[in-house]
């Protein structure tokens, strides 16, 4: 696995659209902290998010709300362009979504940050709102190696909400960043000891 050094990744905290997206964190030890085991096990697996989205629920998961739009590295999410190694004039593919349950109940909120030009076939997947993006990646032959980069807290309708940030693998070179930040009333964000929301002090 290429050695890589993890710079911040900080998100602006309101969209326009209203999606809430995750701040800088903590990292490592942080994801201990979290009280509850299922919290612990979501976040800490660098496998699909969605299977276990769906046997928590106990529903198919399928995207709500999906908006995407390419930007030059340098007008990226902050941070974005160095975990993808990217030059500050290529082209990146900014995707937002919205993952729910078959009731209709918002389960994450999701950005991810991709480079197009690696693989044809990713960009399709990354532009069709159609289903959720792990699952597509990986039909599609890329995707399947995940690193973990942060784990810790933000805020859903400003109740502490967990989240985690990842990087995506095309072969040895980096695809695409993704964060999902989980709804609190679903995925518990109870901490076995203080730790303030990403961006507070």
């Amino acid at each position: 696995m290429p050695t890589l050094t993890m710079p911040s990744v900080r998100f602006p905290e309101v969209l326009p659209d209203g999606f809430a997206v995750p701040g800088t964190g903590e990292t490592g030890e942080e994801l201990d902290r979290f009280a509850h085991t299922s919290t612990r096990l979501l976040l800490g697996t660098d496998g699909l998010t969605t299977p276990l989205l769906e046997a928590w629920v106990g529903s198919v998961v399928s995207v709500r709300r999906m908006s995407h739009r390419f930007v030059r590295a340098c007008e990226a999410p902050v941070g974005a362009a160095e975990l993808l190694e990217a030059a500050s004039d290529e082209i990146l593919l900014e995707r937002r979504s919205v993952l729910a349950s078959s009731s209709g109940v918002d389960l994450s909120r999701n950005v991810v940050v991709a480079r197009p030009s690696l693989s044809a076939a990713a960009e399709q997947c990354l532009t069709d709102p159609s289903a959720p993006i792990g699952r597509m990646l990986q039909a599609a032959g890329t995707g399947r190696r995940r690193t973990i980069v942060e784990v810790g807290l933000h805020t859903w309708g400003g109740e502490p909400a967990a989240y985690k940030t990842y990087l995506l693998w095309h072969g040895e070179q980096p695809l695409a960043t993704i964060t999902e930040l989980f709804n609190p009333d679903i995925v518990p964000a109870t901490l076995r000891a203080p730790l303030a929301p990403a961006g507070r002090s």
